[in-house]
């Protein structure tokens, strides 16, 4: 699993499956490193023909970190209320841009770009600002950032932004507390415990942090642009649940109102997580998107 300087950063990227085939680039969600997208849906996607490219986005996992003025959520919302923006800020588009230097570096043309939560916002501004690039676009559990869209439940957001336990001083405390959060976004899906379990201490120990912060203000300095979905015109498929605590479901049906001639996939019960069993379900959709 190679790391690459591109665009003045480094990126961490992995590949999977054969070269002479088409690529699906998998773009995760904020604070997520690129194990967020599972080791078996990316198997399935190489089952059904693709070659598979997950990365860590900047400020995630074995990529670059960026040095941010802002410290804490106060000092940003400070900054915020000013009309300012800390230095070493980006933006959404900055991570696109990224995606796309790997993808040239890799001499790959065009591919088919996922994109989860976060991701998903991602994926919106390839699709719209690079369409030569872009063979479809498949956008999960995502939002427009429209600012009138129904707000994540202020429990869940309470989870996501408190601070964590120290992994190395209090590993269980840590496990506990991320466990829980998994649950309260998991919608009407059980999770195996121990499975995730052993995931958060395999990312603990190859990436021990990330800049939510960071990625935070870009989503902020992206904001919402109804162009920037409407002049979209890759094969676009947008997933959503009906239990996302994150995203509301409004979220996802906002967004495939707005890119032309695109398929929303509801599916009953997801929350803001992607289990297991529902990959084949999602792949098909992808499948069938890009057959018609």
């Amino acid at each position: 699993m190679p790391l690459e300087q591109l665009n003045n950063i480094d990126i961490f990227y992995q590949i999977l499956g054969s070269e002479n085939t088409e690529t699906v680039l998998l773009v995760s969600g904020l604070g997520s490193q690129m194990t967020s997208w599972s080791e078996s849906f990316c198997q399935e996607l190489v089952q059904k023909g693709f070659r598979v490219i997950r990365f860590d986005n900047r400020d995630s996992g074995c990529s670059s970190f960026i040095e941010n003025e802002a410290k804490n959520v106060g000092e940003l919302i400070q900054f915020l209320q000013q009309g300012k923006f800390p230095k070493g800020a980006y933006s959404l588009l900055d991570i696109a841009k990224d995606a796309l230097a790997l993808l040239d570096f890799l001499k790959i043309e065009k591919a088919h770009i996922f994109g989860r939560s976060m991701g998903g916002i991602i994926v919106q501004l390839m699709a719209s600002e690079f369409p030569e690039r872009v063979l479809s676009a498949t956008i999960i559990m995502s939002t427009s950032l429209r600012p009138d869209l129904p707000q994540a439940q202020p429990d869940v957001m309470q989870m996501m932004l408190s601070p964590m336990p120290d992994f190395n001083k209090e590993p269980q405390a840590f496990l506990e507390k991320r466990l829980t959060f998994i649950k309260a976004i998991s919608g009407t899906f059980s999770i195996d415990e121990k499975a995730e379990t052993e995931i958060i201490n395999k990312e603990k120990q190859r990436a021990p942090s990330a800049n939510i912060l960071g990625q935070i203000c870009a989503m902020t300095i992206t904001g919402f642009d109804v162009k920037r979905l409407e002049k979209i015109n890759a094969p676009s498929l947008v997933v959503h649940g009906t239990e996302d605590p994150i995203f509301p479901l409004a979220c996802g049906e906002d967004i495939s109102n707005a890119i032309p001639h695109s398929t929303l996939l509801k599916i009953e019960g997801m929350g803001h997580s992607i289990p297991t069993v529902l990959n084949e379900k999602i792949i098909q959709a992808f499948l069938k998107m890009n057959n018609n």
